[in-house]
């Protein structure tokens, strides 16, 4: 039993009475626990086997024997592995993997070695083995990757920046390997709003850094991966505060000298959509080019036209239509559309039911009778996000050369 929002998974020990646990009971962050159950079946208070400071457990897995446990720690998006003898507790860092990105993993029976899925900026999925007592990997499976030199993609450094309000924010930063600084820069925001930005294999980025454009995929207050406390900073009314962010980004890019104030995009997908069009409305003057994939616009809308799960659990996120109606309005880029000059492209599945295709009509209506430069790239045969690869090809295609144009001068 607990009070307030909380996440917890766990595995059985050696026998029934004990249990290893992933949870946040009373916490911030979550931490790797242990926790004994009675004769009368009732569970103890968790006891914390390990937590850390600068990140939160992602998950973990246990040895045949129950001895040895493998913790995944997330640290701002990429992973930690550590290995805990639960006899002693004693904890041992093992070798970074040779991405960034680590699930999936399995003990093998003798408990000396793992298999583990590692993805990462550069390399898609693939099973890899590391020897526990030796601390090396070795590959085992090779995706296949037709026409596509792994060595030329780009990997990410994570940045910090602070926010207006003195928050400090992180994200990465992918630079074209020749980017002649500043230059041309693209703010991408994730969906959600409470996913995380990670260094995972995205060919979308990687298409705008070939073309020589760099790209900015920040965390956003409210992302997971940081503790509760930052997951729940843009509920409601704090939403406000998370919109002022994006300028900071942007000014952020300007500061350091990596992006040229004429030629910064933005763009995203879902909740990202919203934010690409909080962008190009509250800071008009700010983007050159903007790409809006299946974001909402006008809360009223997708409140009233969203499948009923999805509003139940957004009612938390930004606002509950009926008692917060003032609220929502607010906070509905629908109502600032006169403001845009940002040339905009809005992709969107017709059959999309998390975020009705209401949303980007109401875009693409408006801004065409205010001769606005826009776009309207619809997938008939799509929903909420692009399931079918000649779908993905497109989008992105069509996505970076929307950016070649108003970012490059580029046709």
């Amino acid at each position: 039993q607990h009070e307030g929002p909380a996440s917890v998974d766990g595995l059985f020990g050696a026998d029934a009475s004990t249990v290893y646990l992933n949870h946040d009971l009373g916490l911030d962050r979550s931490v790797f626990a242990r926790l004994a159950i009675g004769a009368d079946g009732q569970p103890s208070a968790p006891q914390t086997l390990a937590s850390r400071d600068d990140g939160e457990l992602q998950g973990f897995e246990l040895s045949d024997d129950k001895q040895t446990a493998l913790l995944v720690w997330n640290i701002a998006g990429r992973n930690e592995l550590e290995r805990i003898d639960l006899r002693s507790g004693r904890r041992t860092p093992l070798p970074a993997a040779p991405a960034e990105l680590v699930s999936s993993i399995d003990f093998a029976p003798d408990g000396r070695s793992v298999v583990a899925t590692l993805s990462g900026s550069q390399a898609p999925a693939d099973l890899w083995r590391l020897d526990l007592d030796a601390g090396t990997w070795s590959r085992l499976t090779w995706s296949p990757h037709p026409g596509v030199d792994l060595a030329g993609m780009v990997k990410p450094e994570l940045r910090t920046y602070t926010a207006h309000d003195g928050l400090e924010l992180s994200g990465w930063l992918y630079l074209p390997k020749d980017f002649q600084a500043p230059g041309p820069v693209v703010l991408s925001f994730h969906g959600g709003p409470e996913s995380q930005e990670r260094p995972a294999f995205r060919g979308d980025y990687q298409a705008l850094l070939a073309s020589g454009i760099g790209v900015f995929a920040p965390n956003i207050r409210g992302s997971s991966g940081f503790g509760k406390a930052f997951m729940q900073m843009d509920n409601h009314a704090g939403r406000f505060e998370a919109n002022r962010d994006i300028q900071s980004r942007a000014e952020f890019l300007v500061r350091e000298g990596i992006g040229d104030s004429d030629r910064l995009g933005i763009m995203g997908g879902s909740y990202g959509g919203y934010a690409t069009m909080v962008g190009v409305t509250e800071f008009p003057d700010t983007f050159a080019a903007a790409v809006n994939l299946f974001g909402i616009v006008n809360f009223e809308t997708f409140f009233s036209q969203s499948t009923p799960w999805m509003g139940a659990v957004s009612t938390g996120e930004y606002g509950d239509p009926k008692t917060q109606r003032q609220l929502l309005h607010d906070l509905s880029p629908i109502h600032k559309l006169d403001r845009v000059r940002t040339p905009l492209m809005v992709m969107h599945g017709a059959n999309d039911t998390n975020v009705p295709l209401v949303e980007a009509e109401q875009i693409v209506d408006t801004l065409k009778r205010r001769g606005v430069d826009i776009e309207f790239v619809l997938f008939p045969d799509e929903g909420h996000g692009w399931r079918k690869e000649a779908n993905r090809v497109k989008s992105t295609m069509e996505m970076t050369r929307f950016f070649r144009e108003h970012l490059l001068g580029a046709r």
